[in-house]
């Protein structure tokens, strides 16, 4: 898969995949802005690409969706720009869009399983939903990925990076999960795991098709800042303001075509072992 593109290739998940597969064609804004269908076309005029990874998005988590602003400009008006450059360029052109788990909100069913039914409570989420149904529609052969929140690696953000960090300093927490959009659930060097093994035994053999990466187990968020309160035998005061219901990835599905992930908490154990 060397003539590969990977779009939105210069963010947080496009520059740990560079490690794995250096050959491919990474790209950002730099070489384009997925708003401007022009600017898309003339990019890909100078590579020979047969399979386009997207990683590119825009995250928002209003409950109030103006569809002439973010997220939807980029998730959707992009993605179809370049869906549509892609599709001149080469009508057998393979797609990979990397989702999220947003699609399906909180579920009735645990764990959520890819034929789910799809419920988002924000922006965001919708905006994911718009473009799978986008990719669908363009009739290329292509597949859906739907991944949790991701942390880790060169990653200095997000709710398990600033909790270890808050705690290790002994700081109260008071975490409002009503405005919690979703939290991260997966190492990335897990992810990149479970996705290269799926990309060297994945066919195309279907028109389009979906799939979770995930762990596959429950991952409750209370109980991961507890653990980690634990793990750092911290004092810290922890405040959680509303009860959270939280729901996981059912990852049977990708099982059959990657190797299993380290479990969880050992997972998380060895990630504030090395923060530490």
């Amino acid at each position: 898969m060397s003539n590969t593109l990977v779009v939105g290739g210069k963010g947080y998940i496009g520059r740990h995949l560079k490690n794995i597969f250096p050959d491919f064609i990474y790209v950002g804004r730099e070489e384009f802005d997925l708003k401007e269908k022009k600017q898309i076309s003339v990019y890909c005029q100078t590579v020979d690409i047969d399979t386009c990874i997207i990683l590119s998005a825009t995250i928002g988590y209003e409950k109030h969706v103006d569809f002439l602003s973010e997220p939807f400009s980029t998730n959707v008006e992009g993605l179809n720009n370049l869906l549509d450059v892609l599709k001149e360029k080469n009508k057998e052109m393979k797609i990979i869009y990397f989702s999220s788990m947003t699609v399906y909100a909180q579920n009735n069913t645990s764990p959520v399983q890819e034929s789910s039914n799809l419920a988002p409570l924000h922006s965001y989420g919708l905006s994911k939903v718009y473009a799978e149904a986008l990719v669908k529609y363009y009739d290329l052969r292509s597949v859906i990925i739907r991944i949790p929140g991701i942390y880790g690696g060169d990653r200095q953000s997000g709710l398990i990076y600033n909790t270890v960090h808050k705690l290790k300093q002994g700081e109260a927490i008071n975490i409002d999960t009503s405005t919690l959009g979703y939290w991260e659930t997966l190492h990335i060097d897990d992810m990149l795991l479970m996705f290269s093994g799926f990309l060297d035994r994945y066919k195309f053999d279907d028109k389009f098709s979906v799939f979770n990466i995930a762990y596959g187990e429950k991952t409750d968020f209370i109980s991961t800042i507890q653990f980690i309160k634990k793990q750092l035998k911290s004092n810290s005061i922890i405040t959680v303001n509303r009860k959270y219901r939280d729901f996981y990835l059912s990852n049977a599905k990708v099982l059959t075509l990657t190797s299993k992930p380290m479990p969880f908490k050992e997972r998380l154990e060895q990630y504030i072992g090395e923060l530490l």
